[in-house]
């Protein structure tokens, strides 16, 4: 995914916003979890981070993945501010 310019007022409902953002292989779910995740946390993260972050976030609630101790205790305490 290449990185873009972040914009700072951003219309996460917008079919833009989609097209750039969601994942052709992501499914409903999987892109209302990421989604959300990047709502809540897009003005603390440069894109590149964010979308790591979020993208780790969904594999561990919809696949089951495991991460290092250190990112999967940042992902768990970010998670609490969105479940």
């Amino acid at each position: 995914m290449a990185t873009r310019a972040k914009v700072d007022e951003t219309d996460f409902n917008s079919k833009e916003f989609e097209k750039n953002y969601r994942l052709l292989s992501e499914s409903q779910k999987q892109w209302d979890l990421r989604k959300k995740f990047l709502e809540r946390y897009w003005d603390q993260y440069d894109e590149d981070r964010l979308l790591c972050l979020a993208q780790c976030y969904v594999n561990m609630r919809c696949l089951g993945c495991k991460y290092s101790k250190s990112l999967d205790s940042l992902v768990e305490e970010l998670a609490k501010e969105i479940e």
